[in-house]
């Protein structure tokens, strides 16, 4: 080895605390940046084969039932590459439990080679096109076979206008679209023991659902390179006449936006997090590279003098950096790739998808390297370039002290004579390395502030959760296949149990305000409801008004409107004629997930010119009686759904274990980085000031009050620091939440008190703790050494 590399060992050695807190740091950064890269890389390659090879469409379009031979006239306009016309039926299952379950029917042509949309086998066999004595054959989706425990040949019921229809499931199958399968974006999570996709063959499924020759849903796979929005405003116009119900494009799928919205979660983390750890690497790098030239300095004389270049001397500190970021990338590819191999098999898991190939990206481990090394030179040069000031000559002299000035304290004698010596002693410390002081400072900002963020991932489940279950009173909520009178819940209101059941209407509505459209779905209750909350951004609650709506705040943005304006509205349903009116905002509702506008049932009617028609109700029962209500309620053929609000709480609940586990993986993180920084500045102070604090010392000082010395300077650094750090967190927490914003995810930033509490409470103790551990060097100081004389 060379005489200066073996002086960079040396230096190493001396100084390992410190080297091993900085190349912590950048093993953080490189760990978030490998395995959050290879998490993408893999998940999306699993995403574009699934896709590809499923031949997944690009536009849906909805309508109330078509002739199959219309697929001719869309497959004959330029820029389609492929069209699928097919059926989709929402149906009640009847389980043998008396459990009501929903089933989301689609059919498929045989053969599906050129369909879109197409299904793969994952177990048992695929569905023939004949009918067997026992039930029309399906498919279905891994997740309800599993949480039901099916076997092949299993029967299972449907209830489709009234009627039981049996279906036989013979294999399990997958597709694009199924890829995390639930029932609307109210669910949330999947629940799949009580909902299912089942697969079957087309021509059958006309057959069973009196739909011959008949489609309701047209599924197209566009060219590359064309005007999408032409060619759907021209597929508009051919399913017009019958009764185009609503259309919307892949990025609105369910499956495909909540998948999407996971792997942009994902991306925001490997963009903004990796570059806060580095940045804070490379400013502690600089602050010891300047430290051990200015100490060095005598050294690098002699080198110089023995003939050793400015270069030379230059490579050789900045190697330093470029050690720390070398086995930095190194051992932060390692855990990353560990990590990655985790994450990536928990989300193929939970979203269906395939296996990926290759299981690592070797991309972000290059870029890791150079991204680690490049920030690690940068930091090494721009602290080492001054030893080009540095004359051998002149080395041989020590350094000259600085010109001692007042700090802004010292301006205000009257306050400045009521610190005590000790503080005096810091607080002017504090003023000779005010950059160190305030990169320091800034370091501990971003770890409180990614605490912060950590935290609130647990404020927002709980947010979550207070506002779609603990501020919801109902207990169960059924809808019916078609509107019915109000007075048919009757039957509904006598069941034992029952004490309050309260009505509701939905429809499907298309709202045209100037030249913007968005479809949406009006619910409207009657007046007074109580059973259901219904909140502003802040999460007040809102009141239904007697006349006007209350708009969803995204629909509001993307239509352009705001309270008092007159939005027409457009019925859609599948039954009956559109029709139109002009209803006006009387306010604007937050949802986090979906969209929904409100209005009072009285004016829904009024829209479709009718009088007391509903399409649901949310009943609350007696405590103890929820489970007697359900099964009676599953009794009645013509309900098309149930849904418990415990059940679904309980789902949520059962769901859990991932945001958990991803909490602890931050917060560990954020205190790792806390501890480096804190220990790494504990250590420095304490090797500078080495000689002072021996002087201190042999004048009667005692090791406690010497540590109380450096911690006043840790003292004000952690309280600035967290004081900043917390509203920089709250910050942080919007960024990031915007970045994943979508039209069907809101989430609001709600920061509990005690989060800040936590946060604040968890730095105290890191911060001690590294403290605690770096002036241990106290008890360890020869004054006859440091004491020497430097001349």
């Amino acid at each position: 080895m060379s005489a200066l590399f073996k002086k960079l060992l040396r230096n190493i050695s001396q100084g390992k605390g410190q080297f091993i807190a900085v190349l912590t740091i950048v093993v953080l950064g490189i760990t978030v940046y490998v395995s959050m890269s290879s998490t993408y890389y893999n998940l999306q390659n699993s995403q574009e084969d699934l896709y590809q090879d499923g031949n997944f469409a690009d536009h849906y379009f909805m309508v109330v039932k078509a002739p199959e031979q219309v697929i001719k006239d869309v497959e004959a306009l330029s820029g389609v590459k492929r069209v699928t016309g097919r059926i989709s039926l929402e149906l009640s299952i009847l389980k043998a439990d008396k459990k009501r379950a929903s089933a989301r029917i689609v059919t498929y042509s045989s053969p599906m080679d050129n369909e879109t949309n197409r299904i793969f086998l994952s177990a048992g066999r695929m569905f023939t096109d004949t009918t067997g004595g026992s039930g029309i054959e399906v498919a279905a989706n891994e997740g309800f076979v599993e949480a039901n425990q099916v076997k092949w040949g299993d029967n299972v019921t449907v209830a489709h206008e009234g009627k039981p229809i049996d279906l036989t499931i013979v294999g399990a199958a997958n597709g694009p679209e199924f890829i995390y399968p639930i029932k609307d974006i109210a669910d949330m999570l999947p629940d799949h023991k009580s909902f299912g996709i089942f697969m079957l063959p087309q021509y059958e499924a006309q057959q069973i659902f009196n739909l011959g020759g008949q489609i309701n849903q047209v599924l197209i796979e566009f060219n590359p390179n064309v005007n999408q929005d032409e060619i759907v405003a021209e597929i508009k116009e051919i399913l017009k006449p019958y009764g185009l119900l609503t259309s919307y494009p892949r990025d609105d799928q369910l499956s495909h936006a909540i998948l999407q919205l996971e792997l942009d979660t994902i991306k925001s983390l490997t963009l903004y997090l990796p570059i806060i750890f580095l940045l804070i690497a490379a400013a502690i790098q600089f602050i010891i590279l300047r430290r051990m030239v200015k100490n060095q300095r005598a050294g690098i004389g002699v080198l110089k003098a023995l003939g050793y270049s400015n270069r030379q001397i230059i490579v050789h500190y900045s190697t330093y950096a470029l050690l720390v970021g070398f086995l930095g990338a190194a051992l932060g590819s390692l855990l990353g790739l560990f990590l990655a191999g985790l994450i990536t098999d928990y989300f193929q898991v939970f979203f269906n998808l395939p296996d990926s190939q290759g299981g690592y990206n070797l991309r972000a481990i290059i870029y890791g390297f150079l991204l680690s090394i490049t920030v690690g030179l940068v930091a090494g040069w721009s602290a080492s370039r001054q030893v080009i000031k540095i004359q051998p000559a002149e080395s041989m002299r020590p350094s000259p002290p600085k010109m001692g000035t007042r700090n802004i304290l010292e301006r205000w004698p009257f306050l400045w004579e009521k610190f005590s010596f000790d503080w005096k002693i810091s607080l002017r410390n504090i003023s000779r390395n005010r950059g160190r002081f305030m990169l320091n400072t800034l370091g501990i900002m971003f770890a409180i502030g990614l605490l912060v963020v950590s935290y609130f991932m647990n404020d927002a489940t709980d947010y979550m959760m207070n506002s779609f279950f603990h501020d919801q009173k109902y207990d169960l909520m059924m809808r019916v296949d078609n509107p019915v009178k109000e007075g048919e819940l009757h039957s509904v209101e006598v069941i034992d149990g029952v004490l309050k059941v309260e009505p509701f209407l939905e429809l499907p509505v298309r709202m045209n305000y100037k030249n913007n459209s968005e479809d949406d779905v009006l619910v409207a209750y009657a007046p007074g409801m109580t059973l259901k909350k219904i909140a502003d951004e802040e999460g007040n609650k809102l009141n239904v008004p007697e006349e006007g709506m209350l708009i969803n705040h995204v629909q509001a943005k993307n239509l352009g409107v705001s309270v008092g304006d007159d939005v027409e509205i457009e019925t859609l349903l599948p039954n009956g004629p559109t029709h139109t009116s002009l209803i006006k905002v009387a306010g604007i509702s937050y949802q986090m997930m979906g969209s929904a506008t409100y209005v009072d049932i009285e004016v829904a009617n009024r829209l479709l010119e009718e009088k007391g028609l509903v399409t649901g109700a949310m009943i609350k029962g007696e405590v103890g009686k929820t489970s007697f209500i359900e099964e009676e309620l599953n009794e009645m053929l013509n309900i098309s759904s149930i849904s418990s609000l415990q059940t679904e709480l309980d789902n949520f609940e059962s769901n859990m274990e991932a945001i958990i586990y991803t909490v602890f993986i931050m917060v560990l993180f954020a205190v790792i980085l806390g501890f480096a920084i804190v220990y790494n500045a504990s250590l420095m102070t304490l090797i500078e000031r080495e000689r002072e604090l021996a002087s201190l010392k042999l004048i009667g000082y005692s090791n406690k009050e010497l540590a109380g010395i450096l911690g006043k300077e840790n003292f004000l650094q952690a309280f600035i620091g967290v004081a900043l750090g917390l509203p920089l967190g709250r910050v942080m927490a919007v960024g990031f939440m915007t970045s994943i914003e979508s039209d069907l995810y809101s989430f609001p930033v709600i920061i509990y008190p005690l989060t800040y509490v936590f946060s604040a409470i968890t730095a105290v103790v890191f911060i001690l703790v590294a403290h605690r551990l770096a002036i241990r060097g106290i008890n360890h100081i020869n004054l006859v050494e440091i004491l020497k004389s430097q001349d």
